[in-house]
């Protein structure tokens, strides 16, 4: 770590919990983020400035106007531009020293083949059912820890999914079904502020994984309401007949 980097990360350093050696983990890690809309534009930046070294980012989308309320990387004249290409362009000006892999497609089974098994932790920001479901399965089948999460309206849903321990849980065990009818920000609508806390969120608990720190989420399931600024936890209990997990 050169002179500017201890600089960079010292407030990072200076925390016991993390030190240099912690900061060094996150610099030789390699995190996978699917989806770079309003979880996205929350959870990469504080990645990126915290010097996870290498960030593969997927998503297929546009920006358009309505993203503007929550997803700050984004401004009027990157309106039907990439999201992905944006937001890489955007981070590399803040950290020139990570390393990003831009993905502007949709997520299928050969990219989670192809860039899953390189990452330490795979991040889903995305918002529909049938793509968590597709990143749950490569996650098990990896055997690579995930940081699920979700918000609509005034409430956000936090679960960590990792299969190297033999407790937990993966995203099918909670939804062993894919929902028929997906809750979206367009048609429901979403509160900017939740959508940051989560995002937030997120990015703690992929440096907790990395890092080994604090206590992670990991067979629980966070419900935030943003309406009170309340919390609370759901046990998550691993389903022995998990369509999914009970293969692996």
């Amino acid at each position: 770590m050169n002179e500017n980097e201890l600089l960079r990360y010292s407030r990072h350093i200076f925390l016991d919990e993390i030190d240099l050696e912690g900061q060094e983990k996150l610099q030789h890690a390699t995190v996978m983020v699917i989806g770079c809309g309003g979880l996205g534009n929350a959870c990469i930046p504080i990645l990126a400035g915290a010097g996870i070294g290498h960030l593969i980012l997927c998503d297929h989308d546009m920006i358009d106007y309505s993203n503007l309320q929550r997803q700050f990387t984004f401004t009027a004249k990157d309106v039907q531009q990439s999201k992905v290409d944006v937001l890489t362009h955007y981070l590399l000006q803040r950290n020139e020293n990570i390393k990003i892999t831009a993905i502007n497609s949709c997520i299928d089974t050969n990219l989670l083949a192809q860039y899953a098994p390189q990452s330490d932790v795979i991040v889903d920001c995305t918002d529909n059912s049938k793509t968590r479901h597709l990143i749950n399965a490569a996650a098990v089948q990896y055997h690579i820890p995930l940081v699920s999460a979700s918000v609509i309206q005034f409430s956000g849903q936090l679960a960590v999914f990792d299969h190297n321990q033999p407790h937990s849980p993966c995203y099918a065990c909670m939804f062993p079904q894919l929902e028929t009818e997906d809750k979206s920000c367009s048609q429901n609508g979403v509160f900017s502020a939740l959508v940051h806390q989560i995002g937030a969120a997120q990015a703690a608990e992929v440096m907790k994984l990395i890092i080994g720190f604090g206590f992670s989420s990991i067979g629980k399931f966070v419900q935030f309401e943003g309406l009170n600024f309340s919390t609370y936890d759901l046990v998550l209990e691993k389903n022995p007949n998990c369509p999914v997990c009970r293969l692996h």
